[in-house]
């Protein structure tokens, strides 16, 4: 296969809450999309016991990291993703022991480019927010934790 250089174009973020894609916004420079895989080292007396080199590597899953710093973006549904959960107000946090996936208060986000979209069918915006307020112009940054849905998918280029 010939080696190419990829450009996505410019990437339009939108996010689903329970319902139909609403548009989010543009980045200020691109989308980072970031794949962690998890794994659990099993240590045996063969490596040197709990302190030693494994014996054993076990594969527990991946999940994605989704930085947006968005320069262009619509309040309504940034709103939407501030209140961190579908159905949530932004400035009012929901209460202790909400249950995100059983209670799908999850969000749907997919990245629009002219090319190689991905959609990440359920998201998290665990980390803190950040908002620069000024003179200048404001930029916005959320980051998403994605998980696999009920189907197993983490991420496809399904953008419907």
């Amino acid at each position: 296969m010939a080696k190419t250089v990829h450009v996505a174009g410019p990437v339009l973020v939108k996010v689903a809450f329970l319902s139909s894609l609403e548009e989010l916004g543009y980045t200020r420079s691109g989308v980072d999309v970031r794949l962690e895989p998890h794994f659990l080292d099993v240590p045996g007396d063969e490596g040197g016991g709990e302190e030693g080199v494994p014996i054993e590597i076990e594969f527990l899953g991946e999940t994605a990291r989704i930085r947006l710093e968005l320069t262009k973006y619509d309040d309504t549904v940034a709103n939407k993703v501030h209140a961190r959960v579908v159905g949530g107000t932004a400035g009012t946090p929901a209460a202790a022991g909400t249950l995100i996936f059983a209670g799908a208060k999850d969000m749907r986000v997919c990245l629009v480019g002219t090319n190689e979209p991905m959609n990440f069918p359920r998201c998290v915006p665990r980390e803190p927010t950040e908002l620069n307020k000024g003179s200048k112009f404001s930029t916005l940054v959320f980051e998403f934790v994605a998980y696999k849905d009920a189907n197993g998918v983490l991420y496809n280029a399904v953008i419907t």
